[in-house]
């Protein structure tokens, strides 16, 4: 089972689908909210939820000042009322008393806080952190649940209830990869299930990024949001970056797992000529596939072990040759043979020669990062800090066993060090510090000693600064709540919907056959086209089809004297989806297809499909999905039996019309 990172540095996000951020202040108020009137918008059960709370959640979720329109409004109070329901279901099942939760909700407060307890100003750390991951490769997976930057409040809070559905699905032990090839709506999860391949510094939005580079290896991160929407990020593995490379290549295609075995031999043929010596600019011209480069022997713009749109097996490739001029045997990819021709390499910067374009990167990114140093400095005079017996009186109580990270002292006589506030720290509160936080070190006694001294000062400032967030800031308070509601709310899902769907196969076909007319094949043509280098070949290829040889025994034969006389791709193809198919009659027969890159081709449509109803396990992904929408809907109108629901449409009204 992969493990859930707990402790990750990335903000964690609100319920509502609102990222956690610094920005605290006054919060913001829809332009035809009534300020300071307080009324009801709907109760259920003996709750009352009033317009203060739901335009604070609204308005979270609302990115542009806009006044609301009825349609937006009436639709959040739907999704609203539905959440309140299950979270009051949470409550009354005493689900907040579990010690588990408890444990979760201490978890997400330390990360919550973070924010609040760091300054935005220090760009030099951030140029350091931008270098040192520089540094760094991140090899990650992915899952998606698209949710637009500017989407309604309640697409957004839809999209995050979602994505932590899935990700609790991942917790309890399925396959990430599995999870991402069936629900991620980045559409290349389900052919890479997620795969990102590697990526370093400023390639990835922030918050992405932050999550990559923090998270342990083999772990996933908890959901975090980006502009695409909402995320989980699998940590696969990590590796010091190298230089840029540029590279010349010769690629011979293919377009099915049937035709690797001939193109290989027509890459084969070309690597032969090359090692015979035969000139690279000239080969590329006559056999490469790739007619964008074959004009300017087959080369390529710069690119490094991290740029996300070349295979890794071209990359892996391109970095193991040793020397400009150097070229490799055959390497296999995706949907082609290659030969590849080291041009050029560049080496690393150093931090010196980088820190100058970095900073414009960091100065025009959205990363911010608080110095520890800076907040205590404020936080010290905020919170009343005094230094009362301080250092002097506990210098001489901590002996060489600090230096050996061996430090055992269980307690002190009570003396009172420093006060926050009204609030003493004792002796004995540093001495159970130096115990927990102390490590082997090099330095002096006297010097280990203050190091950590000053360490503790600072911790119990930041501690006593968390602990009075709520009191401090509404916005942490306001937030708190809602991660207390939210982990609730997903564990309460998962029981009544997300694992259950799963586990429930009797339930999922009897919701799949009543509702099979949804679940429909198009017509589809079972075809093979045929590529030819020339209309002799194509000729010879026609007949052998129309006697029907098997396309084996046509390939043998048409490759016979050139392995890059023919290719085959055998496809079966919805009617609408393939172009190239379109362009002929769809009944079973031979067709000639337009040429394409200098190539005759052909097709020979062996059979028509009819419209016909998919088997489940065909669209299991979907059907899934939507047997889950189905339960909730259902157990959705068992607690409106539980907590009966009355909506106040004239309170509503006032919401979006003056």
């Amino acid at each position: 089972m992969i493990k859930v990172t707990k402790t990750l540095a990335t903000i964690a996000f609100l319920l509502l689908g609102c990222l956690v951020n610094a920005q605290v202040g006054t919060l913001s108020v829809s332009r035809t909210e009534e300020k300071g009137v307080a009324f009801p918008l709907f109760a259920f059960g003996d709750e009352v939820v009033m317009n203060d709370e739901f335009m604070r959640v609204f308005n979270k979720n609302k990115n542009d000042k806009s006044t609301p329109t009825k349609q937006e409004i009436d639709e959040y109070v739907d999704l609203y009322v539905k959440f309140k329901l299950k979270v009051k279901e949470a409550y009354a099942l005493k689900m907040d008393t579990v010690l588990s939760f408890k444990q979760e909700l201490a978890g997400y407060r330390k990360q919550l806080a973070q924010p609040y307890l760091t300054d935005k100003t220090v760009t030099e750390r951030l140029v350091k952190e931008a270098y040192d991951r520089s540094q760094m490769e991140v090899s990650a997976a992915h899952l998606l649940v698209n949710c637009a930057a500017d989407a309604k409040p309640s697409d957004s809070l839809s999209a995050y209830e979602k994505i932590m559905g899935l990700r609790n699905r991942v917790v309890k032990g399925e396959s990430f990869e599995t999870i991402a090839s069936l629900y991620s709506e980045d559409p290349s999860a389900k052919t890479n299930k997620g795969d990102l391949g590697y990526f370093t510094v400023f390639q990835m939005i922030y918050p992405f990024e932050k999550a990559a580079f923090t998270t342990t290896v083999g772990e996933v991160s908890l959901p975090i949001r980006t502009r695409f929407g909402y995320h989980l990020v699998y940590v696969k593995d990590k590796r010091k970056t190298q230089g840029d490379i540029k590279v010349a290549h010769i690629a011979i295609k293919y377009y099915n797992p049937t035709q690797i075995d001939s193109t290989k031999e027509r890459i084969d043929a070309v690597y032969a000529k090359l090692q015979a010596g035969a000139d690279w600019n000239t080969t590329v011209e006559e056999f490469s596939e790739d007619f964008n480069t074959n004009s300017k022997g087959g080369e390529l713009g710069w690119f490094n072990r991290t740029t996300s749109n070349i295979p890794a097996e071209f990359k892996n490739t391109a970095y193991e040759l040793q020397k400009d001029g150097d070229y490799s045997k055959p390497v296999k990819t995706k949907f082609s043979w290659h030969i590849l021709k080291r041009v050029e390499m560049k080496e690393k910067l150093s931090y010196d020669d980088s820190k100058d374009f970095l900073r414009r990167k960091v100065e025009r990114d959205s990363r911010s990062e608080l110095n520890k140093d800076v907040v205590v400095a404020r936080i010290i005079k905020e919170n009343n800090y005094q230094e009362v017996a301080g250092l002097d009186s506990v210098r001489t109580e901590v002996d060489a066993s600090l230096l050996k990270g061996q430090f055992k002292k269980k307690g002190g006589s009570g003396i009172v060090l420093c006060k926050i506030g009204d609030r003493a720290y004792t002796d004995d509160y540093f001495y159970a510090y130096v115990a927990t936080n102390q490590a082997r070190s090099n330095k002096t006694l006297p010097n280990a000693v203050a190091d950590i001294y000053e360490s503790f000062v600072k911790q119990i400032n930041l501690d006593f600064e968390e602990g009075q967030l709520e009191d401090k800031y509404e916005e942490f308070k306001y937030t708190m709540q809602e991660y207390r509601d939210g982990i609730l709310l997903f564990e309460l899902m998962d029981k009544e919907v997300w694992s259950k769907a799963v586990k429930d196969t009797a339930g999922l076909e009897s919701f799949y056959s009543k509702n099979k007319a949804q679940y429909m094949w198009n017509e589809r043509a079972v075809a093979t086209v045929y590529s030819c280098n020339n209309s002799k070949t194509a000729k010879l290829a026609k007949k052998l089809v129309k006697k029907g040889k098997p396309t084996s025994a046509i390939l043998e034969k048409c490759n016979a004297k050139d392995a890059l006389s023919l290719s085959v791709d055998n496809r079966t193809s919805e009617k609408g989806s393939n172009k190239q198919l379109e362009s002929v009659q769809w009944a079973v027969g031979v067709s000639d297809l337009p040429s394409e890159n200098d190539r005759i081709k052909f097709v020979e449509i062996r059979e028509i499909l009819p419209v016909s109803a998919k088997v489940l396990k065909e669209n299991m992904g979907q059907a899934t999905s939507d047997y889950q929408d189905y339960l909730e809907a259902t157990w959705i109108e068992k607690l409106k039996k539980s907590y009966p629901v009355e909506i106040y449409e004239d309170n509503i009204k006032r919401l979006y019309s003056k």
